[in-house]
């Protein structure tokens, strides 16, 4: 029999400073106190489409569970002021325990939710609130510059402008200091989402002029002005924090999300750090074939069967047996700590930890004679000798596009650009190296950390480096992997900044996040090398001044040299998975 289920609108929640938070309530209809889940959103907890997906608040209900969407500190119709992040520590700490001091709650509380409400969750956690039993973060970073706001020292462009747009519009509409919404500038805000492009190649960056009038939106200001990790930033990463958390988390997460080194790096690192043995015991790993935003298996240029999508594995199930476990006390039957899935194959995988222990890191060197701009660059397992190098020169204004990856760029078709794309269109470009193996004879499993060693030379005192790992097919396609950045002046840490000086040689090591994939025979490997991947990463104007500062007039190209020789052997570390 179906379980009534009791819904209660804009329930208050009160804030330790005074401030009300406003939640929906779902929960069933019974005289005996359920466990609660709490979803903290700024997207509007009245129409959360963006969490069902997650988790099925009737399905959680029928479940036995409270579930609770939360709009968070600003948003919608909770009060205060909004400013990404920096409240919802607290703000969760007092809203798990207000929920566990509900008549119709257990006093046992766990979170949930993606994105953004996967950040509220790592930050709440981070506070210890005594109530909160687990979580269960998808898609969420591990601190809030490298990985989200920034990667490799590059700004995120694409998700910075677009998103500061979105949440502009809703505080737009909040009352201001004539007591009515701001009408107008709702309309600019629109406005510009439908014409996205000309925002994202305004320049300066950091004179944005619809931002920068709108009067709602400053937080955008000061994540330009904090290029680098400092003090802003470390306040809000939980990943200096981990031996302060204590419950266990479900990391949830996807190969073609910008966010997934994150995801990976809270699993692997809590079962190291985490502060208690039940929190160490309690992380479990969850990576499918998605996008951010997208969770189902098929894109434009890849299909990845029927099996790949979230409805197919019924990730509320999972996510439900999870949280059975650690607001319940159930015993489960028994599951493997990680759960991948290997695209290639196509197929959900069990493994017992990350990176995998089996793992052979093997070196592919980059070789060519000199023309890899014209796809004539080779990669394979033989070392170096003595090899001409590979030039290109760097525009700024004519900036290489994002096609696909792990990206999240506008739009309501939010996988639109992102995901498994061909990247032929791109490598035909003069300013891009391609570097491809021999066909393969037998199939060849990738799965785990992924990095490429660059030794370059650069003409300008700061630049930008751009890899991309592709799986190109028999029939030609150049299929996205994964993609990594690095700033010149971020070789050393996104702490310290440094210049480098034009002409001399420096050794770059790019991040390459993970994936999981088997190249089957006939298909090829292949890296790109490039110095932009527009609007995902802001163009670097190859000038060396403080982000945001230069204006169109500002701009410089940059010959960029690669060299891969016996003293210098650019290559790319691949995790092999020996197969049977």
């Amino acid at each position: 029999m179906t379980q009534r289920m009791i819904l209660e609108r804009n329930v208050p929640v009160p804030m330790r400073d005074g401030i009300v938070l406003r939640a929906n309530v779902y929960r069933p209809e019974t005289d005996d106190p359920v466990p609660a889940l709490l979803c903290r959103l700024p997207y509007g907890k009245d129409v959360p489409q963006n969490v069902i997906v997650v988790l099925d608040p009737v399905k959680a209900t029928e479940a036995g569970y409270a579930v609770v969407y939360q709009d968070t500190r600003g948003r919608h119709k909770s009060d205060g002021n909004f400013y990404p992040f920096v409240n919802e520590g607290v703000d969760g700490f007092d809203s798990v325990e207000w929920l566990a001091a509900q008549p119709w709650c257990s006093g046992a509380v766990g979170m949930f939710g993606g994105s953004y409400h996967g950040s509220t969750q790592w930050l709440a956690a981070a506070q210890r609130p005594p109530h909160l039993k687990a979580i269960a973060p998808f898609i969420a970073p591990s601190e809030v510059y490298e990985g989200n706001m920034y990667q490799g020292g590059a700004f995120q462009l694409g998700l910075a402008i677009w998103w500061a747009i979105y949440m502009g519009m809703d505080s737009a509409t909040r009352p201001g200091a004539s007591g009515k919404p701001d009408l107008p500038q709702v309309g600019r805000f629109i406005a510009a989402m439908d014409r996205i492009g000309a925002e994202y190649g305004h320049l300066p960056l950091a004179e944005l002029p619809l931002l920068r009038d709108s009067g709602v939106t400053s937080y955008y200001f000061d994540w330009i002005a904090h290029s680098s990790d400092d003090d802003y930033w470390q306040s809000l990463a939980w990943n200096r924090r981990y031996p302060g958390i204590d419950v266990p988390a479900l990391n949830m997460g996807c190969w073609y999300d910008l966010l997934v080194n994150g995801t990976l790096e809270n699993f692997v690192r809590m079962r190291q750090e985490g502060g208690t043995e039940a929190a160490r015991d309690g992380q479990r790993l969850l990576i499918g074939p998605w996008s951010h935003g997208y969770v189902g298996g098929y894109f434009v240029d890849r299909d990845f069967g029927l099996m790949s999508a979230m409805e197919a594995i019924d990730l509320t199930g999972i996510q439900v047996r999870f949280f059975n476990r650690h607001l319940k006390n159930e015993t489960p039957a028994s599951e493997a700590p990680v759960r991948i899935f290997v695209m290639g194959e196509n197929r959900w995988r069990d493994e017992q930890e990350w990176p995998l222990a089996r793992t052979q890191y093997t070196k592919w060197f980059l070789h060519s004679a000199g023309e890899a701009n014209t796809a004539g660059g080779g990669l394979s397992v033989a070392t170096p000798v003595e090899e001409p190098q590979d030039h290109y020169v760097y525009d700024p204004g004519n900036p290489c596009p994002t096609v696909g990856g792990p990206s999240l760029l506008p739009g309501l078709r939010v996988a639109a650009n992102a995901g498994p794309r061909d990247q032929n269109s791109a490598e035909a470009r003069p300013d891009v190296l391609v570097y491809t193996s021999q066909p393969l004879a037998q199939a060849f499993e990738v799965t785990g950390p992924l990095s490429l060693t660059l030794y370059a030379a650069s003409t300008a005192p700061d630049t930008d480096f751009v890899a991309r790992l592709c799986d190109v097919t028999p029939e030609g396609k150049s299929i996205i992997l994964q993609e990594g950045i690095l700033r010149a002046r971020f070789r050393e840490g996104t702490q310290q900044p440094k210049l480098i000086t034009p002409g001399q040689i420096y050794e770059y090591r790019i991040n390459l996040v993970a994936t999981s994939i088997v190249f089957f025979p006939g298909h090829r490997i292949r890296v790109d090398i490039t110095s932009s991947s527009f609007p995902r990463f802001d163009v670097n104007t190859n000038t060396g001044n403080p982000l945001g500062v230069d204006g169109p007039g500002d701009i410089r190209t940059a010959q960029q040299t690669i060299f891969h020789d016996a003293a210098r052997p650019s290559h790319l570390l691949l995790p092999v998975i020996p197969r049977a």
